[in-house]
């Protein structure tokens, strides 16, 4: 059965979800359970913790340090119908009074310098250096449930580091994924799922291939199927037209 549309509102001046978002959820079904406290860290528009909202029955929590991201996530949740608690805050000093049994993440992940831009927004939704991997692993490990995911995706070539640092700082990787453009190309992404000190070997499943053609629309069946079962509708509009009163930060749980 074909999963009802998610249209969600995105900032047409500002950072928009792409297929990663979207990869990164595919590869997260593998793993989701209902009835689970999830948390989405860098919820932007709302991408991945509503795709969870909307195809189990969990308790979504989302946090997003940019206002009118943060406002997003919840106008976008209201708008179909969806549950969200979503905190406009920094994840880094942020105190949570629970522990989350699934986290989930699309967090900045490219080095200074490699795809900067000179809009503030999408620069800090880009770099790294706004949301450290070291920082983000040391906090998911104080707030995860002792049997609980986390569940990220990041660039490939940092593949090395990211091993490293999750061993370093306690957990286990038990489940990888790497995206690659073309069969005959580099890998561009890396899904990842790991818990805290668990004994599983490392399972690596089959790569993901997004295309088999030279044309940006020629994309392989799997993604084809992936777009199909995630099945969203962006919405564009401008920052100018979203208003910072109390009209909608009470919608935001600070």
């Amino acid at each position: 059965m074909d999963k009802k549309l998610l249209r969600l509102y995105q900032l047409e001046d500002g950072y928009c979800y792409n297929s990663d978002s979207l990869f990164l959820y595919d590869f997260a079904t593998l793993f989701l359970k209902n009835n689970t406290q999830i948390l989405d860290i860098g919820s932007g528009s709302g991408i991945l913790g509503l795709l969870c909202a909307r195809d189990y029955s969990i308790q979504l929590n989302a946090i997003e340090a940019d206002p009118l991201q943060a406002f997003l996530s919840q106008k976008n949740a209201i708008s179909n119908k969806l549950h969200a608690n979503v905190i406009c805050g920094d994840f880094l000093h942020t105190s949570f009074t629970q522990k989350f049994q699934t986290i989930i993440s699309n967090p900045p992940f490219y080095r200074e310098g490699i795809l900067d831009s000179k809009n503030d927004r999408i620069k800090t939704a880009r770099n790294a250096k706004f949301l450290p991997f070291e920082l983000l692993c040391k906090k998911v490990k104080q707030i995860l449930h002792p049997k609980g995911h986390f569940i990220f995706c990041y660039d490939a070539k940092e593949s090395h580091h990211i091993f490293q640092t999750l061993q370093n700082y306690g957990f286990n990787t038990e489940t990888s994924r790497l995206v690659y453009p073309k069969i005959d190309k580099k890998a561009t992404l890396l899904l990842v799922q790991a818990r805290i000190n668990t004994k599983n070997s490392l399972n690596f499943l089959p790569p993901l291939i997004t295309h088999i053609g030279e044309k940006q629309t020629d994309n392989s069946p799997e993604v084809k199927e992936i777009y199909k079962k995630c099945n969203t509708y962006s919405i564009k509009i401008h920052s100018t037209n979203i208003i910072l009163e109390e009209k909608y930060a009470s919608l935001l749980t600070l």
